[in-house]
């Protein structure tokens, strides 16, 4: 199998060199062909010019003059033909750059330069040949109306759709510039002119923009409860510069917080980051870690606005110089750094819980009898918790009496005496039963799950006294009887 890849191959480049050699004598032969139809016309031409002279005088018929003529026609036509073939019928428009940036309000655009040159005509001018004279070289030297757009997956991207190059002048350059309705690190560029459509794919160049590496994040506010993460999805993109290596800082954060970046691939902390030859961007996680508690610096329901920067071992230095002035960096000094970054907000939220506390939840009681029991309803979350109701799931025709069954509200680490009565029927079966003792509360506006707590209840039957009572009499009796009987029989 190797061997008939390697002998592929072999035959691959063969015919590849050997089609660029055929082109190349190909174009050699085409240039030939031309110089020998030029001298063909200068001879003509000055044969023809002979005949006109000679006509002037009258010592030339008109069947010789009119055979002169046609053959100086005829080697027009001849060199005509030889031009045409070595120029080609078709003007040749290139893409000399596609150049991808970014203004200050974080859009992308792209610069496309197009360029319009023909080695066929810089030949002819190294072999001193003009045609002005007999052939219009002019539409050659300049293409216009040309239309231009950028696609991606067959669908454009940019705005405006279309910009139009009114002239396009030869061995001149143009410049056309899009805003990208997508971000792409690659698309094509389709240009339309002389009655033809052309599309190049190209990768986009990076432009110097004012920031050397953008930041952008989807995902730029969240919520999260206290004593949970947050992440938010980076996305870094390098724009032209010297430096490959920055480092990942986040400002105007509160202490209480604890953050880490993290590549989503590979799970890796990261601190620094590297832009190795050939990428321009990479994804990153940021992770945020919320304190159980909230303070002065962490309020419930307050945004906390914070920056996420990467930055170069200059911009590093200057930052810290700013953090050494003061705590809080405003968003003009971010600014003045201009260094990648984004601004992203985090909402702390509260956690509604909710605990159901029992001292026994195993009951034994007589058939007739009731279960009477205290449960303490205690709000352990971080938030105030809202119309707390407390219910039963109990077994068929028990009833149960609760009291208080509706707490309205409920405070932080405060808790609540809640008593029950499981009453069951009168005419109950003696063994095991288990009814349930279920909470709902609502916690800003989100309900809060509770653990429902199950209470075993043991019924044994009901002790008859008078029939004991009368059962002992009547052994009292019998043995009573059998002592006066036993005497009797011993005095006999």
């Amino acid at each position: 199998m190797k061997r008939f890849i390697a002998i592929f191959a072999m035959v691959f480049m063969f015919v590849i060199c050997t089609h660029f050699v055929y082109s190349q004598e190909s174009q050699t032969l085409k240039l030939l062909t031309l110089k020998k139809a030029q001298l063909h016309l200068e001879e003509m031409k000055g044969d023809f010019d002979r005949a006109l002279r000679l006509k002037e005088e009258g010592l030339i018929s008109e069947e010789d003059f009119a055979r002169k003529r046609t053959a100086y026609l005829q080697a027009q036509v001849g060199y005509q033909e030889a031009l045409i073939t070595f120029m080609g019928s078709e003007a040749r428009i290139s893409v000399a750059s596609a150049v991808k940036y970014q203004d200050k309000a974080g859009k992308k655009f792209v610069r496309v330069t197009l360029s319009y040159s023909s080695k066929e005509l810089k030949e002819l001018s190294k072999l001193n040949i003009d045609a002005k004279d007999i052939f219009p070289l002019d539409f050659l030297k300049e293409v216009k109306d040309v239309y231009v757009s950028l696609r991606s997956e067959g669908k454009i991207i940019s705005d405006p759709y279309e910009k139009t190059i009114a002239s396009l002048p030869l061995e001149e350059k143009r410049q056309v510039t899009f805003r990208l309705l997508k971000d792409v690190e690659n698309l094509e560029v389709n240009v339309f002119y002389a009655g033809k459509d052309e599309t190049t794919s190209v990768f986009l160049q990076k432009g110097l923009s004012a920031n050397i590496v953008t930041v952008n994040s989807a995902q730029f506010s969240q919520e999260a409860d206290l004593e949970s993460q947050a992440t938010f999805d980076l996305s870094l993109e390098k724009f032209s510069g010297e430096a490959n290596i920055f480092k990942l800082q986040v400002v105007n954060l509160p202490r209480q917080i604890s953050y880490e970046f993290v590549d989503p691939q590979t799970q890796a902390r990261l601190s620094q980051i590297k832009f190795t030859e050939g990428v321009t961007s990479m994804q990153l996680s940021l992770r945020l870690y919320l304190p159980k508690n909230a303070d002065e610096q962490v309020v419930l329901d307050k945004p906390l606005e914070f920056y996420c920067l990467a930055l170069d071992n200059e911009q590093s230095s200057r930052l810290e110089e700013l953090r050494a002035s003061g705590s809080f960096i405003d968003t003009k000094k971010i600014d003045s750094l201009k260094a990648g970054n984004v601004r992203l907000e985090l909402i702390p939220r509260g956690v509604g819980r909710i605990e159901v506390q029992a001292l026994n939840l195993y009951h034994e009681i007589k058939v007739g009898e009731n279960v009477n029991m205290e449960v303490r309803i205690k709000n352990s979350g971080t938030r105030r918790l809202n119309n707390i109701r407390i219910y039963t799931d109990l077994p068929l025709n028990w009833q149960v009496e609760i009291n208080p069954d509706l707490i309205p509200d409920l405070e932080q680490d405060k808790e609540e005496i809640v008593k029950i009565e499981f009453i069951p029927p009168e005419d109950v079966s003696v063994g095991d039963y288990e009814p349930k003792v279920r909470t709902e509360c609502i916690a800003d506006n989100r309900r809060v799950e509770s653990e429902d707590k199950i209470v075993r209840v043991h019924i044994s039957a009901k002790t008859n006294v008078f029939g004991i009572t009368v059962l002992v009499l009547l052994l009292i009796g019998l043995l009573v009887g059998i002592v006066v009987f036993g005497i009797k029989l011993t005095r006999r």
